[in-house]
């Protein structure tokens, strides 16, 4: 893992890539779905992306706060490849229980810059929670999850795994990596 973030800090270096955003995981209500499921769809993606942070040595902070129209946690990431990675995660993720249900709910994944640099922390809540505000809302599926029999589609046809519990234990980034 230590190779695997020199090679990310290199990658940042020569790209002048950034390394501070924030991410915020938001419900999606169609009607259809339950809004029970929905919320804890959001808690689920939230871990994934919390844990997917914690096994790749980012410094990761929640803000606790309101954005403009949703109660949403909010998470402050910053590491090497933090951007290259999260950023094509930004748009809809979808999950069904199993094959054939009706029955889906739907979480959008939102993505902001937050340049900190020398910003004192006191600042770092409000610059996030603005940065999120003023993101894009992406409409675009970026992956399907299903739970019985597992599977983890990626919408661009890229790559789909039978491995539900690495995706959501934070292996998303390396299952994708190795089935390019």
């Amino acid at each position: 893992m230590q190779l695997h973030l020199i090679k990310e800090g290199i990658r940042d270096a020569y790209d002048d890539a950034p390394i501070e955003l924030a991410l915020a995981v938001e419900p999606v209500f169609d009607g259809a779905g339950d809004r029970q499921a929905t919320l804890q769809w959001c808690r689920k993606l939230t871990s994934m992306y919390r844990a997917w942070a914690d096994k790749r040595r980012m410094h990761i902070s929640d803000i606790a706060g309101r954005s403009k129209d949703k109660e949403t946690p909010i998470l402050l990431i910053s590491g090497f490849g933090s951007h290259r990675v999260l950023a094509p995660e930004a748009g809809l993720h979808v999950f069904e229980p199993f094959e054939g249900s009706g029955s889906r709910v739907t979480a959008r994944v939102r993505l902001a810059v937050v340049p900190l640099g020398d910003v004192p922390a006191a600042k770092e809540r409000s610059l996030a929670i603005e940065a999120i505000d003023q993101a894009p809302r992406p409409n675009t599926v970026v992956r399907r999850y299903r739970e019985a029999p597992p599977l983890v589609r990626d919408a661009a046809g890229q790559w789909r795994s039978g491995r539900l519990d690495l995706v959501l234990g934070g292996e998303f980034d390396l299952l994708q990596a190795g089935q390019r």
